[in-house]
């Protein structure tokens, strides 16, 4: 079993070989295209054999993609957030099942249940996807491996559909299937919202990610535009919350001079603290357009919840009073204590929550099928 979330920031992926717990690996989103000769140049002049997430390259219909920390530091992509998560999403997934079969002694054939969200524009694809990936798990090859690899069962949903799923468990079908039920998720490149109005989905994707925020912080400060800067000014930005002041950025200042280090840090808190505002202003405007007042549940949940947790809470119990809110299907502490996530890390659980109420849900399909297959032999 996989559930690969194609993430902006990292892939997130959540394996389990049943009857094992399930594993939790993070990789770089960057996936490129790559010749032969590419890599067996990388390969002659390599010492050591690294991880199979840390060397992931995979080849299917002909064409090699380098995927994760291998295209990211060997061949230097950088991931474009303007780029459709579905654009790369099979050499993830291959590369996932790649490292999950060296990892847990796999031979080269066996049978995948697979689960993926996507962005709900995507997700309308999702038949056109099922098809790709089917054909490129039937033949392929990781690190020069052959792997024929037959999906069994395949779960495409919308980004929040994972909270949602496990929302509709808890509730009972029948009692979710009466009411609408609304699923915010809030992430790096895109905000997403999907309603289940009596059973029967709508939604919507904006790509009004945290990193529209932390882009326009980059805008106001010099020396911000590379990727690594952006993901340092994000990481501290996060870290710090409501508190914004100067002396929580002096990390961020590039100058040398300490006079100079303490002006940088005075022009960083000053951007942040505005930019803060301006685009708390541009997600409160999406989520008042894309959520009617008539809602029985508003579950949130993405990376970004956290840093406006106040905000949020303010904005729904004046805007929708009597509805329940649901903190990403009440999944974080399962997620830490899963997966062992320590406090410093605590803010990695929020980003989980969707592939892991997917995962969940995943392995109850697996459960179901594999119950009535067995069934099914008893009764002959």
């Amino acid at each position: 079993m996989i559930t690969l979330d194609p993430g902006i920031s990292d892939t997130k992926i959540i394996w389990r070989v049943i009857p094992l717990k399930p594993e939790l690996l993070l990789m770089p989103p960057e996936v490129v295209e790559v010749t032969r000769d590419s890599i067996d140049f990388y390969k002659a002049r390599r010492i050591m054999t690294p991880s199979p997430e840390n060397e992931s390259w995979v080849e299917y219909g002909g064409t090699l993609y380098a995927v994760g920390f291998l295209a990211q530091n060997v061949y230097g992509e950088r991931v474009s957030p303007k780029e459709i998560k579905s654009e790369w999403a099979i050499a993830k997934v291959l590369a996932a099942v790649g490292v999950m079969a060296q990892e847990e002694g796999l031979t080269n054939t066996f049978e995948l249940a697979l689960a993926v969200p996507l962005p709900y524009t995507e997700w309308k694809d999702k038949d056109r996807f099922e098809r790709d990936v089917r054909v490129a798990l039937s033949n392929f090859s990781f690190c020069d491996k052959p792997f024929q690899v037959a999906l069994k069962i395949f779960v495409c949903i919308p980004e929040g559909g994972g909270h949602a799923m496990t929302r509709g468990t808890k509730l009972g079908g029948s009692v979710f299937s009466s009411q609408k039920i609304v699923s915010c998720m809030w992430g790096y490149r895109d905000i997403s919202v999907i309603q289940f109005t009596k059973g029967v989905i709508e939604g919507h994707t904006e790509p009004l990610g945290f990193l529209e925020f932390v882009e326009s912080v980059a805008s106001r400060i010099s020396g911000y535009g590379s990727r690594e800067r952006l993901r340092t000014l994000l990481e501290t930005i996060h870290s710090v919350g409501k508190d914004i002041k100067s002396k929580n950025f002096k990390n961020l200042a590039l100058s040398r001079s300490s006079t100079r280090r303490t002006e940088e840090a005075d022009l960083v808190a000053e951007a942040v603290s505005t930019c803060r505002q301006e685009y708390w202003r541009k997600v409160s405007k999406f989520l008042t357009t894309y959520i009617s007042g008539d809602c029985d549940e508003i579950i949130i949940g993405g990376g970004a919840c956290d840093y406006y947790r106040d905000d949020l809470k303010n904005f729904f119990a004046q805007r929708f009073p009597g509805c329940n809110i649901s903190w990403a299907a009440g999944l974080e502490e399962d997620v830490r204590l899963t997966f062992g996530i320590d406090s410093k890390r605590k803010a990695l659980c929020s980003r989980l929550t969707d592939a892991y109420g997917l995962s969940s849900y995943l392995l109850s399909h697996v459960t179901a099928a594999t119950a009535t297959a067995t069934n099914g032999v008893k009764r002959e």
